[in-house]
Parts: structure tokens; sequence; C-alpha cells
């Protein structure tokens, strides 16, 4: 009944479609591919032609999938469809009628065997506490605190963001935050699943993390990823009241506001990049910049496509497990725009923007730096971590998993 329902819904959103073409001038997949098909408007259309009974050949079907979830077609769209709230129920009818690709049921795999996207085992899920400096003995895996550091699958897992997750600890623990980290506890907060159209198996992994929350009686549970925060404020929170869900950059903010982190004094120009999942589907665009105000000597400038206008840096969505080729493009015509502010760095909040930035800078602007506002922050306080990035890459490398 309730299928039949997401059905019907779909279908009349697929009707009011204007054809204006609103979307077409704002979406990063269009752009690269060229193909009305690959526009929202066509997008919809073919969803239409699916749910019709009509039969789409593979390219119709690998149209569907183009797409990074970025959220702005749907800033833009006249007849005010909830256009990433479209896809997502379109993907789960592909799941249902067992036409979705074939990559997904691979994640899916990986996320029920190990626990995580990358099919590590889940045991090396705080593997990174080990390559710091002074890691305590706990590893900061703590039966009871006020705070839980949500550390989500990139951030556990790839090299270039470890950092991310190291320099967070680091923060954390300079301000004196009473915080945990679930180590192995912790399994991928089902986001990969949902964007697929597996709603059904992600409540699996959601029962999990709620378990390993509850027994920590953590009131605040802070992300550094956007798109684990997303989901967690989505279908996590209805089942734990009261808890707070913070991006990493809300509770730098504060922290910064209180005072709570002596940093030095920089000579650096830098630019902001609004994460979709963060600004556009998450609503966080002031903390990140308070939290870059209050940096002694930073030169802050701002593009032009900034907040509800953003541009996406192209891995969103699971297209990364699509079309690699297309992410790739989307992230250097980003890192393009970002570098003509004249900024010496890039700085975004989220492990994947800081994956797919870095990768498109080196066809664009190879001079310029990519770094998470938490690695910014971390460089300079008055106590900064020692080892360089190449060196925490070194000793984990990625071979494994070159896409991630």
């Amino acid at each position: 009944m309730k299928d039949n329902v997401f059905f019907k819904g779909l279908m009349a959103e697929a009707t009011i479609c204007s054809y204006c073409g609103y979307c077409r001038s704002v979406c990063p997949t269009y752009e690269g591919v060229g193909w009305e098909s690959c526009s929202p408007r066509g997008r919809l259309h073919l969803i239409r032609m699916l749910l019709e009974g009509t039969t789409l050949t593979a390219d119709q079907m690998k149209r569907l999938y183009q797409c990074t979830l970025c959220g702005h077609c749907t800033q833009v769209c006249s007849t005010r469809i909830d256009l990433r709230q479209f896809w997502l129920e379109a993907r789960k009818q592909t799941v249902l009628r067992k036409l979705s690709p074939p990559e997904f049921s691979t994640t899916l795999d990986n996320i029920t065997k190990t626990g995580n996207i990358y099919n590590y085992q889940n045991d090396e899920r705080a593997g990174w506490v080990e390559y710091m400096d002074d890691p305590p003995d706990d590893l900061y895996q703590r039966d009871r605190a006020e705070v839980v550091y949500f550390v989500g699958c990139l951030s556990s897992f790839s090299p270039r963001t470890q950092r991310i997750a190291e320099s967070f600890v680091h923060v954390l623990n300079a301000a004196g935050v009473d915080f945990t980290i679930l180590g192995e506890g912790e399994v991928c907060c089902g986001y990969p699943l949902l964007a697929a159209g597996m709603h059904d198996e992600a409540q699996k992994v959601i029962e999990q993390n709620l378990e390993r929350v509850r027994a920590t009686g953590a009131t605040t549970i802070v992300f550094n990823c956007p798109a684990c925060r997303v989901m967690w404020l989505e279908e996590y929170a209805r089942h734990l009241p009261g808890v707070r869900m913070l991006h990493s950059t809300e509770m730098l903010a504060n922290l910064t506001a209180d005072q709570k982190l002596p940093m030095k004094e920089v000579n650096r120009i830098v630019t902001y990049h609004d994460p979709c999942d963060l600004g556009r589907n998450g609503g966080v665009y002031n903390a990140p910049r308070e939290a870059l105000a209050a940096i002694p000597g930073l030169q802050f400038v701002e593009v032009h496509e900034r907040r509800e206008r953003a541009l996406c840096c192209g891995g969103g969505g699971d297209l990364e497990m699509i079309d690699t080729a297309l992410c790739g493009h989307v992230a250097a015509q980003t890192v393009k725009k970002l570098a003509a502010t004249g900024a010496q760095t890039i700085v975004t909040a989220c492990p994947q923007c800081v994956r797919m930035l870095t990768r498109g800078k080196e066809q664009t602007a190879p001079d310029v730096s990519v770094k998470d506002i938490l690695e910014l922050v971390a460089e300079i306080m008055d106590r900064p971590l020692k080892k360089s990035q190449d060196e925490a890459v070194q000793k984990c490398p990625d071979a494994r998993h070159p896409k991630f």
C-alpha cells in the first residue's frame, strides 16, 4: 500500500513539470553530459515513462543516476516540485522493478558484510587514531560521554580524509569536550543505500547505530560528513528525542565564539565552498563562515556561486559509483570558478567535497590547495598536529579502493 502511494505521488509530481528549463541551467551533470535526457526535466520525463510501463534503454536508465542529488534544481523549480525527494522516491521504484545499476548491489554487499562502503574489516574503522602522535590509551572509545563523534565511512577509511577526523579530535580535545567515538561499533549511516533507493536495507544499519549511541548516554551527536548529518536528521532523529545533531562546523563556530581554541595569526587568502548536503540540503550556511571569521589574519573572499547557489563538487548521490568521469568533470568546473576568486586555499566542510575538489584541481588549478575547515583550524592552533598529511597517507595506502 505504501509503495502504491509513492507511485501515485511520483506520477502526480511528474505531470506538473512545466518544462520551463530553469532546472537545466543549474544542473551540474547536464552541463557535463549535454543531453536533454540528463537534465532534471529530461529525467522527470524518463521516470514518467518508466512508471507508465515503458521499457527504457540502458542509456536512458543511466541518465536516471547521472545526478548528484545536489538539490539545486529544487531551489529553482518554477512549479515547486521537491525534486531531490522525487529522485529518491524514483530510485526506490527502480529497486522495486529490479532495474537499479549493479554497482549499487556491490555497495549493499560491502555494507552488509563489513559495515562500511569500502569492504574493509570494520575493526579497522578507528585505525586512524593509532596513526596520531599521542593517541590516548582508550583510543577515544569511551563507554559514556556527552558527545558522540560519528566519524563516517570516508573519514574513517579514506587516507585523504582521515586527516579530517584526526583534526577534529584535536580540536575537541583542545576545547575540553567530553566525547567518544564508536570505533568498530559504528557502521555506515545508510545514506549510500538510501541514495540508491534501498530504503529497507538502510533501516538495518540505522538500528545498529541507534543501539550504539543510546548506550553512551550522549545528548549530542556531531558529524564532519554532511551526508551523515542529513541522514541522521531525516531517518534517526525521531528515534532519539532530545538529542542534538550538529555538523562539526556548528560546534566549531560555538567553540571559536567562546574563545576555546587559541589560534595563531595567519596570512592566507581563502574562499569557501558550500557542500550541497550541508547548505542547500542541510540548511547550514553561517556556521562555517563564522568559524573562518574567527581566524586571526585570514583573508576570506566569497565566490559568486555560494549559499543556495553553491556549486556541486560532483561526488554526491552515489554518482561516483556510476560515472567517475562525470564526477571529475563537475569537480574540475567547480574548482575553476572557486580558484578564479584569487584564493590560495579552497576551504570546504565535507570529506567527499575535499576528495572531489582535490581531484578537480589537478586539471584546472594545481597551485591551489584544498582543505576541510577542520584541517585548517587544527593547523593554526597553538598546539598544531605534527604529522604532515603526506605522512598520514603513506601510512594507510588506499590502493585497494582507488575510487575512494
